[in-house]
């Protein structure tokens, strides 16, 4: 009997023991997620072991109140098509007129019309010459025999007030009298009903000469008018037409 109340007695010291000892260890389960709280996210917890590294950073990532988000003004963001919207469209400028202007006699009458153009603020771009052959109507009296048969001739011109004429002295008309050469037919056939008033008979001989004409190629600005060019041409130039330059 005593021998069993003994061993009742050592039974009840081993399970007080082992409840205090399980209360021991609760105590320190409820201790260390307190401490690893207070020492930062850097200490791992034993049961935190299975949760895998990038989740948790991910979990404090998230959770952490260091990085607030940032939102910009609505007033900063605009679309890119407003902003495309609002650029002002190309207005084309007046182009500049370009003129040719040819049949000048010399290259100084081309020159001093270049000057002028120069002077009205134009752009002389070209200053050339053209060569090539043109038509003449050379008005005159037959040849006589000789310079002494056609002295009475000239005298008898002299006399009605008639201008420009003389003797030609070599070629195949010499001892002829020339009364001028025209550019145009009309004109030598009115001379020559001049002189049958004066009861000659003239005769009109087509010639081919050669021909050395100048010409003059220009800007002309867009903020001037195009009267202003056309009066600085001569009369039979005013009328030419004028094209945008390129």
């Amino acid at each position: 009997m005593r021998g069993f109340l003994v061993g009742l007695f050592l039974l009840n010291l081993a399970v007080l023991a082992w409840s205090w000892q399980q209360a021991g260890q609760k105590d320190h389960a409820d201790i260390a997620p307190m401490a690893a709280v207070a020492a930062g996210p850097g200490l791992v917890l034993l049961q935190e072991l299975e949760t895998p590294l990038a989740t948790r950073r991910d979990t404090v990532a998230v959770a952490s109140p260091s990085a607030p988000v940032m939102e910009l003004p609505s007033a900063v963001v605009k679309p890119v098509l407003d902003m495309a919207t609002t650029m002002p469209e190309a207005t084309a400028l007046p182009a500049a007129a370009c003129v040719r202007a040819g049949g000048f006699e010399s290259e100084a009458a081309a020159e001093r019309i270049a000057k002028g153009l120069r002077d009205e603020g134009s752009t002389v771009r070209r200053l050339g010459e053209e060569v090539g052959v043109t038509t003449r109507y050379w008005v005159m009296l037959p040849p006589a025999k000789s310079a002494a048969a056609a002295a009475p001739l000239l005298e008898r011109l002299q006399r009605a007030g008639v201008k420009d004429f003389y003797l030609i002295r070599n070629g195949e008309n010499v001892n002829a009298i020339s009364l001028g050469v025209y550019s145009a037919k009309g004109s030598a056939q009115r001379r020559v009903e001049q002189l049958r008033g004066l009861k000659l008979t003239p005769r009109i001989e087509e010639i081919t000469l050669p021909r050395s004409r100048w010409w003059v190629e220009f800007e002309w600005p867009a903020d001037k008018t195009e009267d202003a060019w056309r009066r600085l041409l001569p009369t039979e130039m005013r009328n030419l037409a004028s094209r945008p330059c390129q």
